[in-house]
């Protein structure tokens, strides 16, 4: 990620320690656990410097505030917000999808337990939403102050929507690429764009808000593609997940979504996906479908046409800020990451 990012990933990052703190002694445990979850602690809760994510979403509220012509300080809790918030249903995706890990470290649910794991997602969401709460102490009027808090209560709607369809489609064989677009639109897309939409608001932006709506809608739909292509192709040393992990894990990824569809391949493919656990030898031949119906070329191609309807958003903006390139380059960045 550029060099020229790392002020407002400072000040994202000290604004996230500023609201994840315990208001009293016997409480620390619980932010503790939010803040081992976010990468500041170990397990014995000593200071630690893990992977803690890309922080796209702050990133992209306080991009879009500056390119919109406003100060991206003044962004700051709302950045803070959608970040809490994409981790509240990361800590809750973990329980729901029964997984050990997260970004190479076990999940909070493994090592506190499930009532644990469910109340400091629930916790990270109120916290969230107490900090957008705060964008008020900069001074916007009343009417903004409410429009920023139904963007963000809206996109955490659309992602519990996006998690129930996923949980759904679950061995679907059937799923069309429209029930897809649907959940991947409401589960990765929709705080994306909120992020950037919340940035112009705050910024004064009238008209433009949905130009940068639009950007960062468009651009989840890419991020979201990629992490289907990586969940088969990406290189393990990089990802830090087993080669193939979406196809060990029998997920309806667009990839496989397509080969569904691909005439003779697909009666093949589908009796692979109905076993319970595949063998080294049957996602090897998954892979070898995918790669005879073209799923990696079809998707990929998808990828960059998200990516190109996501600048050419941008452009409609019409920013003349050096932010807008940051924006620009960000976009780009995402959409050809290795993890």
């Amino acid at each position: 990620m550029s060099t020229g990012l790392q002020p407002y990933l400072t000040a994202v990052e000290e604004e996230l320690r500023g609201i994840v703190s315990a208001p009293a002694a016997e409480l620390r445990p619980f932010y503790h656990m939010m803040a081992y979850h976010l990468g500041w602690l170990d397990q014995q809760f000593h200071p630690v410097e893990a992977y803690s994510g890309k922080r796209i979403r702050p990133l992209l509220c306080l991009l879009a505030c500056e390119a919109a012509g406003g100060d991206w300080d003044r962004a700051l809790p709302a950045a803070a917000a959608v970040e809490l918030v994409h981790n509240f249903s990361l800590v809750h995706d973990d329980i729901e999808d029964n997984s050990p890990t997260r970004r190479g470290r076990p999940t909070v649910w493994t090592l506190w337990g499930l009532p644990h794991g469910t109340n400091v997602g629930d916790g990270m969401l109120m916290l969230a939403h107490l900090a957008m709460a705060h964008f008020s102490d900069y001074g916007p009027d009343t009417a903004t102050v409410l429009a920023a808090m139904g963007i963000l209560s809206q996109a955490c709607l659309n992602l519990c929507q996006g998690q129930y369809l996923d949980i759904v489609y679950e061995g679907r064989l059937d799923l069309t690429e429209e029930s897809y677009f649907q959940m991947i639109g409401a589960k990765t897309a929709a705080l994306i764009a909120a992020s950037a939409q919340l940035g112009a608001l705050i910024a004064g932006a009238d008209g433009p808000t949905e130009h940068y709506r639009q950007f960062g809608w468009q651009l989840g739909l890419a991020f979201q593609i990629v992490d289907d292509i990586l969940g088969i192709w990406g290189d393990p040393a990089t990802t830090g997940k087993p080669a193939a992990s979406d196809i060990r894990s029998r997920k309806m990824t667009l990839p496989i979504i397509f080969a569904l569809r691909a005439g003779e391949e697909s009666k093949e493919l589908a009796d692979l996906y109905r076993k319970q656990c595949l063998s080294d030898k049957q996602v090897s031949q998954v892979v070898a479908i995918l790669k005879r119906v073209g799923a990696r070329q079809y998707v990929q191609e998808l990828a960059a046409q998200y990516e190109a309807s996501a600048l050419t958003a941008l452009d409609a903006a019409q920013a003349r800020h050096p932010a807008a390139d940051h924006l620009r380059s960000l976009a780009m960045s995402l959409t050809a990451r290795q993890k």
